[in-house]
């Protein structure tokens, strides 16, 4: 064949390295779940070791708020009434990803098997967070609290369960109307985190840098406030109203929600048999022990770049996950206040 064709050098392949090969496998730090995570081990201790399985029901005993009216004189016959407890069940579920690779399917590649391993074992670590921070996101979305008292400087929407500030008037002051809010229903002084779609999280962080050497100080009401980005808000909002564009966020008090993590018995021990592992990591993204679960099947696999004598190893991490919001006795309260510019 003319021209040396049958020379020619084949294909050449390299491996891209550092930040530049790992940009199509980013994810968003999930700020969300971790926001639940912050009380883990804080509002059940030891539930590790009394879940011994799946099936193994938990259960939670809280104090019950007794409210009632003072009277207005001593009486020699009284007879009071007796407190009560209720009792919560974390509702635990399973969250997977399953992933697989072969004996011989480094054989013809420029990547070593390990360095097809990690990348296996990053795409279900970024599965996880992305997949956990969405459950974490609905989670605060759909229990936002049904029972607002405020009134002043908004209004309290009991179809939407959001309280709404207007925009045009009082559009700067709305992080500390929130406040005020959470004030008004009893949170007061506690240290809050807002959870802020894009268009409150922008217009928050505008307002934080107007200090003393602005025209307008607007610095001053952001004290005890940490600001969470949540992007997927800003969708959810507008799925609720149409008319929540402007700004949307939910304020969570500090200690009142949390997140019980766990995996079973076998992989905390690292159990081995004739025909499975267990197995565990730790996650550095969230801290987090996931459960690692495999086990090998000879297989045809050239149809997936291995060869046809082959050995599948089959891979699933795993952890099980109930995010809980602490408990209250009055029908659709909860501590998660949602708000809106309108």
């Amino acid at each position: 064949m003319a021209n040396y064709t049958l020379a020619n050098l084949v294909k050449d392949q390299t491996v891209l390295q550092g930040a530049f090969a790992s940009q199509d496998v980013r994810f968003r730090t999930p700020e969300v779940w971790k926001l639940f995570l912050k009380n883990t081990e804080k509002f059940l201790p030891n539930y590790k070791e009394s879940r011994t399985r799946e099936d193994r029901v938990l259960e939670a005993i809280y104090n019950v708020r007794s409210q009632r009216a003072l009277g207005s004189e001593r009486q020699a016959n009284h007879t009071g009434s007796r407190g009560d407890a209720g009792v919560i069940t974390p509702a635990f579920t399973t969250k997977q990803d399953k992933f697989s690779s072969s004996l011989k399917q480094a054989d013809i590649s420029v990547m070593e098997a390990v360095e097809q391993a990690n990348n296996d074992m990053l795409n279900a670590v970024a599965n996880f967070m992305e997949g956990l921070e969405a459950v974490s996101s609905t989670a605060l979305f759909s229990n936002r609290t049904g029972v607002n008292v405020a009134t002043s400087d908004g209004a309290f929407d009991a179809v939407n369960d959001v309280f709404e500030i207007t925009e045009s008037t009082n559009g700067d002051s709305a992080p500390f109307i929130a406040k005020m809010v959470m004030d008004i229903n009893k949170y007061q002084g506690v240290q809050c985190t807002f959870v802020c779609d894009s268009i409150s999280y922008r217009k928050f962080m505008k307002l934080a840098n107007q200090g003393t050497m602005n025209a307008t100080n607007t610095a001053f009401q952001f004290s005890g406030i940490e600001f969470v980005h949540d992007p997927t808000l800003t969708t959810k909002a507008v799925t609720l109203d149409v008319t929540y564009t402007k700004g949307f966020w939910i304020v969570v008090p500090a200690n009142t929600i949390g997140a019980l993590t766990w995996i079973p018995r076998q992989n905390r021990q690292g159990v081995q048999t004739t025909v499975n592992t267990y197995g565990s990591l730790i996650n550095p993204f969230d801290g987090q022990t996931y459960a690692f679960h495999s086990y090998e099947e000879r297989a045809d696999d050239s149809a997936n770049n291995g060869y046809t004598q082959d050995v599948v190893t089959q891979k699933e991490l795993s952890i099980d996950v109930a995010l809980e919001i602490a408990p209250l006795s009055v029908a659709t309260e909860t501590t998660l206040f949602a708000f809106a510019l309108i």
